[in-house]
């Protein structure tokens, strides 16, 4: 049995393959292309459309449109990576008829043109409606944490940085005293340690320069009314999930069309909660679908009282998990006259003094009581129980 071969690279065809015929008639990068091809890039705002009468020629605006799109759906950022795409990948061959433009011509074509892509992001949404892949009332929301381009390190609070002032002032202090006792051995006759000095010197003027950049950081921090800054990129904050670090991030906010799962609208918010952005981005689909009713599925994340009261006043169902809390009074505004905790049939609280035990368990329905819980002791290791008759040794 022998293997499958290939012609040799350097069989001469009679008929030379057509490029199109690598790509299939149900690609997505058709769809890309047709797209393109019924947009007016001048009126969207792309520069240079029209070709200037002298000079070098250079590449249509269209041509790297679709380069940029055929890139964010195959998930190639890197203008880098698309340049090397446009020699190598048949779609992109097929895309850009065998162009290959360099990668700082990507890269200035997407540093100059930004609300132009967001005006084509738009007109692709209409696209999807005139295609009837866009058009229903339901929709679905959720969020994600996206990393920003700055250090936790750079992440401080009014407290931090009087204690990273405090303890810089401590060491100044520190290399002035040792600068003190040289000077006082050198006027007793010792010999004069000029490396050393010069270290102390420096490391002074060192700390001379932190203490200044903290002091800035706190004045920046005092202007802009607000606890904890990340300074280097002042609109990123501090996000994670439950009890992981938190990092400087952003908060992108999406909103999908259920039947297609095509993105109908995003967003790019700096606040670490859902729960304040439901009405929000609500409004901002409802705009985009241009309905006058529609139905938002979210998680729990999204559970507030007072955004679901904003969503229906304004023709807006929501469907989301209750999540625990966050249907309180607290959140819809109202606040009860006493805060009361759960009790045992028999009237026994669930708190109880230390050393004591509950004998009845909380069931549901019980009455409810106004007590305090308390942490039970931990129960002592069985290597830390001494025998009653011990006694320490002598």
């Amino acid at each position: 049995m022998s293997f499958i071969e290939g012609p040799s690279r350097a069989e001469v065809s009679l008929l030379p393959p057509c490029i199109d015929d690598y790509v299939p008639a149900n690609a997505l990068v058709r769809v890309v292309d047709a797209f393109v091809d019924s947009l007016d890039l001048c009126d969207l705002g792309f520069d240079r459309t029209v070709a200037a009468a002298t000079g070098r020629p250079g590449f249509r605006p269209g041509d790297l449109l679709r380069l940029y799109i055929w890139g964010y759906l195959n998930q190639v950022r890197s203008s880098r990576m698309l340049e090397r795409a446009c020699v190598r990948d048949l779609e992109a061959l097929w895309l850009m008829r065998r162009l290959a433009p360099d990668y700082r011509t990507i890269a200035a074509f997407r540093h100059d043109n930004p609300e132009a892509i967001v005006r084509t992001s738009a007109a692709f949404i209409e696209f999807c409606r005139e295609q009837g892949l866009v058009g229903g009332r339901m929709v679905a929301l959720d969020g994600t944490k996206i990393r920003a381009v700055a250090s936790p390190k750079n992440i401080a609070g009014a407290e931090r940085l009087a204690r990273d002032i405090a303890h810089t002032e401590g060491e100044i202090t520190y290399y002035l005293d040792r600068l003190d006792v040289m000077d006082e051995q050198v006027a007793k006759g010792f010999d004069d340690q000029q490396a050393h000095r010069e270290a102390f010197g420096q490391a002074v003027a060192a700390l001379e320069r932190r203490k200044g950049r903290l002091a800035r950081r706190q004045t920046e921090l005092a202007q802009r009314d607000e606890k904890v800054l990340v300074f280097g990129e002042p609109d990123a904050k501090p996000m994670g999930y439950a009890h992981a670090p938190k990092l400087p991030a952003y908060n992108l906010q999406s909103v999908v069309y259920v039947e297609s799962g095509l993105i109908v609208h995003h967003d790019v918010c700096n606040d670490a909660n859902d729960s304040h952005l439901l009405h929000q981005m609500s409004m901002a689909a409802k705009e985009v679908l241009e309905t006058d009713e529609l139905h938002v599925l979210t998680d729990g994340g999204y559970s507030n009282a007072l955004e679901v009261a904003r969503c229906e006043a304004d023709a807006i169902i929501v469907s989301a998990p209750i999540k625990r809390g966050a249907m309180n009074t607290e959140h819809s505004g109202r606040r009860s006259s006493s805060t009361t905790r759960r009790a045992t049939p028999s009237g026994v609280p669930l708190a109880r003094p230390c050393g004591h035990q509950a004998s009845t368990h909380p069931q549901p329905g019980d009455q409810i009581s106004h007590l305090r819980l308390q942490r039970l002791p931990a129960e002592e290791p069985m290597y830390a129980r001494r025998p009653a008759n011990h006694s320490p040794a002598c």
